[in-house]
């Protein structure tokens, strides 16, 4: 009985199993549906973006969001037809997804997770920033704060989620030359920040704007003061609330530096329904079925796809 008990929990800890649990959860239907929709993006050639500018693209991603990642970040290059420099975070890949990525953007940076923790390590500790590095290692989702900023040399970082579809230019994420003057962020659909307003212009002075989302941003690289974070760090319940501290001290950081919204037409939205004029859609939530029966199907049904080999045949992608 021993034995069997420890082969049942071998399974249940098995990624394979528990990704084939955290889908069928959805329902049977929604699911298959779901990898369907998601595999469409794989017949597409690679997209080719620059090595190096004052404006790079980052996203951080895991196993289950790979095929998504892929979706999200061709429908920005191809709509905003800018060649940024591309660097993807393993947030926890499974075994061959960094390949994929790697062959659909082949110029794209893999910031492999040791060799962030090496390197984010190195500078946190040296710089003396002991609790930014302790709750580094503890919320893995920080790493789109200290890793996409501390690994930086552009002047300006665009943050992507993988569960963001886009269906046209985004302009306001297109950096012009003589720069932007506020960091700029999605307006979240709801209050996500660990501490109230009244509680952090008590702790830290400073009454962060309402509803920032981070997972779509372009954000001035020297506005992240980790100086103040190390000190903001200090307060508990700052830390409390994992899935939402490092959206916080993006909003105290771009707070202080100058910030604006993005308007509704960059949307973030667990509800059904396309504006004519949505630029993207930020799919939160668990499940996220409409990401693939709205979203991907929008895109599908437009001919996104054909659009994808076709400027690739032209040469309008190529290397």
């Amino acid at each position: 009985m021993r034995g069997l008990s420890g082969a049942l929990s071998a399974v249940r800890n098995n990624p394979l199993y528990l990704d084939f649990r955290w889908s069928t959860r959805e329902g049977l239907r929604h699911a298959w549906r779901r990898r369907r929709m998601q595999r469409k993006i794989l017949k597409t050639p690679p997209i080719y973006t620059s090595r190096g500018g004052p404006v790079e693209v980052r996203m951080l991603t895991w196993r289950r969001d790979c095929l998504d990642a892929i979706w999200a970040l061709k429908g920005f290059y191809h709509f905003s037809t800018c060649d940024y420099p591309l660097y993807i975070h393993d947030g926890g890949l499974a075994e061959g997804q960094a390949a994929l990525l790697q062959a659909h953007f082949p110029n794209a940076t893999i910031v492999t997770a040791d060799a962030a923790d090496r390197e984010v390590e190195t500078t946190l500790a040296g710089r003396g920033l002991e609790r930014c590095l302790e709750y580094r290692r503890v919320n893995i989702t920080t790493r789109k704060l200290f890793d996409f900023f501390l690994l930086s040399n552009a002047d300006y970082v665009i943050s992507i989620d993988s569960d963001i579809v886009f269906f046209r230019k985004p302009e306001l994420l297109c950096v012009p030359r003589s720069g932007i003057s506020k960091n700029r962020y999605n307006q979240d659909d709801g209050y996500w920040y660990s501490m109230s307003l009244e509680e952090m212009e008590a702790s830290f002075g400073i009454r962060p704007r309402e509803g920032i989302n981070s997972g779509l941003s372009v954000v001035r690289r020297q506005s992240i003061d980790f100086d103040s974070i190390e000190r903001w760090l200090a307060n508990r319940k700052l830390r409390e609330d994992r899935w939402v501290t490092e959206q916080t001290l993006q909003a105290l950081c771009s707070t202080v530096y100058g910030v604006e919204l993005l308007p509704e037409t960059y949307c973030v939205s667990t509800k059904p329904g396309l504006r004519p004029d949505t630029v993207c859609k930020h799919y939160t939530g668990f499940f996220r079925y409409l990401q693939y029966e709205e979203g991907m199907r929008q895109l599908v049904e437009a001919g996104f796809i054909e659009q994808l080999c076709r400027q690739t045949r032209d040469g309008v992608s190529a290397a």
